[in-house]
């Protein structure tokens, strides 16, 4: 959010192990609140997605 909080964490894909899927969203959920968006961008959320390592 433009605050820097999280409003929703999801996974796209599984990593196949649910124990890595759980740590990855608590290490995400743990690292926020995020820097703010820039209030000149116009936008009062991003959303982002990332691959954590390859499988």
């Amino acid at each position: 959010m433009a605050d820097g909080s999280v409003s929703d964490l999801q996974l796209v894909e599984s990593s196949g192990s649910a124990e890595l899927d759980q740590f990855a969203l608590k290490l995400v959920r743990q690292q926020a609140p995020f820097p703010p968006i820039p209030p000149e961008t116009g936008l009062s959320s991003w959303v982002f997605r990332a691959r954590i390592g390859p499988f």
